[in-house]
């Protein structure tokens, strides 16, 4: 019996560390330009394997930053993505939560990005235990020197909204972020 056990015990591991391996793998480089005259921001992020929940987060970012008056450039974080994003009023950084913190390619490029003086935003999706992540990737962005304006997490299983049980959760989620990135870059200038 002992041996059924630690043999299952093993390959629960070994499932964990493959899928581990998997989901944060970095992803293709990829830059969406849709930059014209005036205000601009620059929205990071590391795309899902599973869910797409980062990905739908970022383009509910950039549909909130459109409507509060911005050109926005969309791209995926990798090893291509530049350290030093001049030119930009505001970005926003949206990561995965995995393991209790944020995914390893964002965490990865924060820690050779140089956000000095920067406006910056970081926004966690997860499917619901995403405190310890939010505040890995705040301390993170602070450490690249940037101004940051603001964190927040989003779930997929735990309700974004109490008061919006009706609706799907995942809907609620990426309304609260599009109002979120029309709130906070308000005073952006």
């Amino acid at each position: 019996m002992r041996r059924v056990v630690t043999w299952v015990g093993m390959l629960v591991v070994l499932v964990w560390i493959a899928l581990t391996a998997w989901v944060e793998r970095e992803a293709e480089y990829k830059l969406e330009s849709q930059a014209s005259a005036g205000r601009r921001a620059l929205v990071l992020y590391h795309p899902s394997r599973e869910a797409r929940f980062s990905d739908d987060l970022s383009m509910a970012v950039t549909a909130g930053l459109q409507s509060a008056g911005f050109s926005v450039d969309r791209a995926t974080i990798t090893e291509r993505t530049a350290a030093r994003p001049d030119g930009y009023q505001v970005v926003f950084v949206v990561s995965n939560t995995y393991n209790w913190a944020p995914d390893w390619p964002t965490m990865q490029y924060l820690k050779r990005a140089n956000f000095e003086g920067i406006n910056v935003v970081g926004l966690i999706g997860g499917a619901g235990s995403t405190g310890r992540s939010e505040r890995i990737l705040g301390e993170a962005l602070r450490g690249t020197g940037a101004k940051v304006l603001g964190t927040r997490s989003l779930w997929l299983w735990r309700p974004n909204d109490e008061t919006r049980m009706e609706k799907p959760n995942r809907e609620v989620g990426l309304d609260i972020a599009r109002r979120f990135a029309a709130d906070v870059s308000q005073g952006v200038r």
